[in-house]
């Protein structure tokens, strides 16, 4: 099993900042056939365990904006996924995002998040002298909430202009979220411009 020493070697190439002004660089945004396009129906389960079909469609004129990260999802090799979305990435996208785009504008960054590799390498005891897993870790994280907020700071220049938004997570998408709040959003003006945050998979406590 890989240690993380040999990730840790895996990932020393420089960490240099995505350009989100740069469309490849979105999962998803508005008026693209892209990973949160919905598909044309859907199924609905009741509580009383029975099914429908229900058509989806875009909202020509959403009066609001969804912000999603994705959960951990890439297998790529290194403690911090590439720039290239894989069917992983888009996978969790479609299936958890792409209904939102019937009611809002839907943006999702592509981000250097950790990867499900790195997770599996912290159950194993890095060798003697390799630099510990919790510090790996944080590294690791630290990066991909630099992307997050980066393509964040984009949205608001490019997109936003005032417009209501909702945050939509999971999982590692969520903490990049909840850490978004309370150093870029929580006690700011664009605070008032936030419907609601979604973020399944993460402890969120709040007086």
């Amino acid at each position: 099993m890989l240690g993380l020493v040999v990730l840790a070697a895996a990932a020393q190439t420089a960490a240099i900042p995505v350009d989100y002004r740069d469309d490849a660089n979105w999962l998803c945004r508005p008026g693209r056939a892209d990973a949160c396009a919905p598909d044309a129906t859907r199924t609905v389960v009741a509580r009383d365990g029975t099914m429908r079909a229900e058509t989806v469609a875009r909202d020509p004129a959403p009066k609001a904006d969804c912000f999603y990260v994705y959960p951990t999802a890439s297998l790529d090799p290194g403690i911090n996924s590439d720039m290239v979305p894989g069917k992983e990435e888009r996978g969790q996208a479609a299936s958890q995002f792409s209904a939102f785009a019937s009611v809002c504008r839907t943006f999702a960054p592509v981000y250097r998040q950790v990867t499900l590799t790195a997770l599996r390498a912290v159950m194993v005891a890095p060798p003697p002298g390799a630099t510990s897993g919790a510090a790996t870790m944080a590294a690791g994280l630290d990066l991909a909430f630099g992307d997050v907020r980066a393509a964040w700071h984009d949205y608001l220049a490019r997109d936003n202009h005032g417009r209501p938004f909702v945050l939509l997570g999971h999982s590692q998408g969520s903490m990049m979220l909840k850490r978004l709040i309370a150093e870029e959003i929580d006690g700011k003006p664009v605070a008032t411009q936030m419907v609601s945050a979604i973020l399944p998979g993460v402890a969120v406590l709040v007086p």
